[in-house]
């Protein structure tokens, strides 16, 4: 894959998607005077529960959707079918739980407006077989503006009827969960084109217990790891709940964690672009352009938490037009560094999937998901619902451990990445950068400019210095 290829196949499938939460950044300072953290308690709340089901509707059975692909040459469209119809069905059950546990959780009275408030936060359950599939099908392809134009367009349709709701109606968090069901809806149909008719995979009922049996042995331990994602990004949220923290504060440690998740998206966006040549890598036991290809995702990852955090308090000043929402910037600068490590955990999650040791996949999310449950429950009924910006951030980075700790990964990592101890010295690079990126954020503009264009040349050095581009 040349380098200019590589840009092209990362701006499709990370930085075009990644367009309509540009706009709603954009739309803040239209639409912030209009919403209250109560609202963004309200989303909160609801995403957290939603995306639990979003988690297990699946049955983890996407697991089988790239390796299949690769198996069983033109004849993956016959096993990604049967899973298709595995998952709509358990994604209709899923959503009706969901409805049930919003029901209980959202506070308030019971009515009609909260059954509905429930349904709407539940669609994206109902609607999300064909996202699924198309989001493995097209990177895989190397095709992606099938699927980031459709989701595109459905993200532009969910906004345009947030915009309206919440701006010209002042309707607040039903705007905000209205936009996401629609976006679902629009989504599900379009992909109806592109994956049922031109791929041909359609829903195939498949009553042999014995395939379902064999699905499952290898996917359900992608329920727990999944759900391992959900608990370290959502886990805080669900506590707080628990322990009867304001919706207030819940809204405001939602909005901040929300503005510091924009940190991954480019590390997302080229690691979605490098997949292809991950999987070739790895599966020709070429562990040198492997290392490579990691730490080049890693230096990318560091480097923009770091310039998001830097200039963090910039962009409230500018998008911001909500003086409580705006003290949610302090949690957005740590919570830019809280997925920094996300490169290690795909370079070692890619492992035990081409492998098919999916149990092995539980050590890399799923404990520290469930640490992160601990720790929020032992510290924020303490120290308040600030407490979860440091339990997840730890949570986070305990993943840097697992090779030290696990036999399968202290034998996989060491096989491409050759020296553990690169490990230690990237925490330690990651806390110090946490530091200075905070000091430096309540700097002058001229130090946060030139520190910012010194991380970037540096950059740029090593990646030429290092010939990276001959790696990609």
């Amino acid at each position: 894959m040349s380098t200019k290829k590589l840009i092209t196949n990362t701006l499709y499938f990370g930085i075009v998607p990644k367009l309509p939460m540009l706009i709603n950044v954009f739309l803040l300072p239209i639409l912030t005077p209009f919403l209250t953290t109560f609202d963004y308690g309200i989303q909160g709340v609801i995403t957290a529960y939603t995306g639990i089901m979003l988690v297990i509707a699946p049955l983890g059975l996407n697991v089988h959707l790239t390796n299949s692909y690769y198996e069983y040459g033109n004849k993956y469209n016959l096993v990604w079918g049967r899973i298709l119809c595995y998952v709509i069905v358990s994604s209709i059950v899923c959503g009706l739980v969901n409805i049930l546990l919003l029901i209980n959780v959202i506070p308030l009275d019971f009515s009609w407006q909260l059954f509905l408030l429930s349904f709407l936060g539940t669609i994206q359950i109902f609607f999300n077989a064909n996202s699924m599939l198309a989001s493995h099908l097209f990177p895989i392809e190397g095709n992606p503006q099938p699927l980031v134009f459709t989701n595109l367009f459905a993200s532009l349709c969910g906004i345009v009827l947030s915009f309206v709701l919440i701006y010209c109606y002042k309707l607040g968090y039903w705007g905000l969960i209205s936009g996401t069901a629609l976006s679902s809806i629009v989504s599900f149909v379009l992909f109806l084109k592109f994956v049922w008719k031109d791929f041909n995979i359609r829903p195939i009922l498949d009553k042999s217990i014995r395939h379902l049996k064999y699905f499952l042995s290898i996917s359900w331990p992608i329920i727990p790891h999944t759900l391992g994602f959900l608990f370290l990004t959502s886990a805080s949220r669900i506590v707080m709940t628990w322990h009867n923290i304001d919706y207030d504060n819940i809204g405001l440690y939602s909005h901040g964690a929300q503005m510091g998740d924009y940190a991954i998206i480019v590390t997302t966006a080229l690691v979605l672009a490098l997949n292809p040549k991950m999987q070739t890598s790895y599966r020709a036991k070429d562990y040198d352009s492997y290392r490579k290809l990691y730490y080049l995702c890693q230096m990318i990852a560091l480097v923009t938490s770091v310039l998001i955090c830097i200039w963090m308090n910039d962009l409230y000043s500018i998008l911001i037009k909500n003086e409580k929402l705006a003290q949610s910037s302090s949690i957005a600068c740590l919570m830019c560094f809280a997925n920094v490590v996300h490169p290690l955990y795909i370079f070692m999650s890619t492992n035990a999937f081409i492998e098919k040791k999916t149990k092995q996949l539980l050590w890399l999310v799923f404990i520290p998901g469930i640490l992160n449950l601990i720790l929020c429950n032992i510290f924020i009924p303490i120290y308040g619902f600030r407490a979860a910006v440091y339990s997840t951030m730890i949570s986070y980075w305990s993943q840097i451990f697992i090779p030290f700790a696990i036999p399968y990964y202290r034998t996989t990592v060491l096989q491409w990445l050759k020296r553990k101890t690169f490990l230690l010295v990237l925490l330690a690079v990651i806390v110090l950068s946490v530091i200075c990126a905070n000091i430096i954020s309540q700097q002058i503009f001229f130090v946060k400019f030139a520190v910012s264009a010194a991380a970037v040349s540096l950059f740029a050095a090593v990646f030429y210095r290092k010939k990276y581009n001959r790696v990609i």
